[in-house]
């Protein structure tokens, strides 16, 4: 599977109300809010993404861009994981943590990929 395929079959599986709580974290927040929303922070400049609460005051953007860098680790044999997401995004990672299983929840629910037991690494289906 490529990019685009994979982007295809997000953009066809994630809606507004998608759950993207994993077994480990299921809080209720982690619901997506907009799929369409203009991301704003850590210079994401305008571009289009997704919008997601991970608690009451707090929300993540998780612009195209991001999940397409992040994509690739799907097939690596660690897969995609903190490690991963923290060599991209270290501020991200820094400030909320949870963007790590947000983006591999996305992968998970479009179809893309399966987590491992522990839900710390992605894989590629």
């Amino acid at each position: 599977m490529d990019w685009n395929e994979a982007k295809a079959k997000i953009e066809g599986k994630i809606v507004v109300g998608t759950d993207l709580n994993t077994s480990r974290c299921r809080n209720g927040y982690r619901k997506v809010i907009e799929t369409n929303h203009i991301c704003k922070k850590y210079n994401y400049n305008g571009e289009k993404g997704f919008l997601v609460p991970i608690n009451k005051k707090n929300k993540i953007e998780i612009p195209w861009s991001m999940l397409e860098r992040c994509f690739p680790a799907l097939k690596e044999k660690e897969g995609y994981n903190k490690k991963v997401f923290e060599k991209y995004y270290p501020c991200q990672c820094k400030d909320h943590p949870c963007h790590v299983h947000v983006v591999g929840m996305i992968f998970v629910k479009a179809g893309i990929a399966t987590p491992d037991d522990k839900e710390k690494n992605y894989f590629l289906k």
